[in-house]
């Protein structure tokens, strides 16, 4: 019998290990890049009926351990299956894409997980294609088995982890800078506003982008308690300013930044300094990938 790891992005099901989704168009370019990595298998799927096909074709449902429980709901993004057979790891560790989130269809994976709140073109210090191979390398590393699964500290370790070793493999002395900075803006805001516990680690990401910077160190637990409140702090503020119940995303972009000013002029009531941290991070993150939008929400404050 099958004991599956279900690798997703941004949420949790049971039975399944949530990590960071990678993105894959299947390309032969892409499969041939990532062997030197190990066996490693990229599909495109469209719909759940034919992602239990693959599955079906290539581990077998019957041998997986309550296979309705452990897919009863698929990932709008993309995840990663790897598991375990008489305690051994199974051979192929298998990439999976939705089909309407591949560049073939002219989607920009950062904008779908930040799920458009702020546009679906952005700009980026690198490109649409190197973010895109980032994520995919991110979720190779998933595939070892070290990370199989764990606790929440080990799982959130294992993120970090990943993001870590994917910049590693794809920067170089020209891109390095750039990449860092797109790869740090889309953590601070995934962390901030929706990413699960385990993908809240934009802070950590950020001291080992620059490992000699005299930032102050901190745990997991610190890390995801200053996420948590930042998030609550940013959902209670674009309430208080909306029009309606639900804020838009203009409403939202205003709320961080004028929470950001808050922070800045120490008007913010807290004793947790990574919170301020947070929110500076969070705005500048909004400036970089969506500079209309956000230059949008200052002048209409300033009229």
């Amino acid at each position: 019998m099958l004991v599956i790891a279900a690798c997703l992005a941004f949420g949790t099901k049971p039975d399944a290990r949530a990590q960071h989704a990678a993105p894959s168009q299947g390309s032969n370019d892409i499969q041939a890049e990532l062997g030197q990595f190990g066996d490693i298998a990229l599909y495109v799927f469209d719909g759940r009926a034919d992602f239990l096909a693959r599955i079906d074709e290539t581990l077998g449902l019957g041998n997986i351990k309550d296979p309705e429980t452990t897919f009863a709901k698929l990932p709008r993004s993309p995840f990663t299956i790897t598991g375990r057979q008489y305690g051994k790891a199974l051979a192929t560790c298998q990439i999976f894409v939705p089909a309407n989130l591949t560049p073939l269809l002219d989607q920009e994976i950062f904008a779908q997980l930040m799920r458009g709140w702020f546009g679906q073109q952005l700009s980026y210090a690198t490109s649409v294609d190197m973010t895109y191979r980032w994520l995919i390398y991110h979720e190779v590393r998933h595939c070892q088995p070290d990370h199989f699964g764990g606790t929440d500290t080990e799982n959130h370790m294992d993120e970090r982890d990943a993001d870590l070793f994917a910049f590693d493999k794809l920067s170089t002395k020209a891109n390095r800078n750039a990449l860092a900075t797109d790869i740090l803006a889309f953590r601070m805001i995934t962390s901030a506003l929706f990413a699960d516990r385990a993908h809240m680690t934009g802070l950590s990401i950020k001291r080992g982008l620059a490992p000699q910077s005299d930032q102050e160190a901190i745990n997991t637990e610190q890390e995801i308690a200053a996420f948590l409140a930042t998030r609550r702090l940013v959902t209670a503020h674009a309430k208080a300013i909306a029009a309606k119940a639900t804020p838009t995303n203009l409403e939202l972009i205003r709320a961080i930044t004028e929470l950001r000013e808050r922070s800045v002029a120490g008007t913010i009531k807290t004793d947790n300094p990574l919170i301020s941290e947070i929110l500076i991070d969070l705005d500048d993150a909004v400036a970089h990938f969506a500079p209309k939008l956000h230059a949008s929400v200052a002048t209409r404050r300033s009229n």
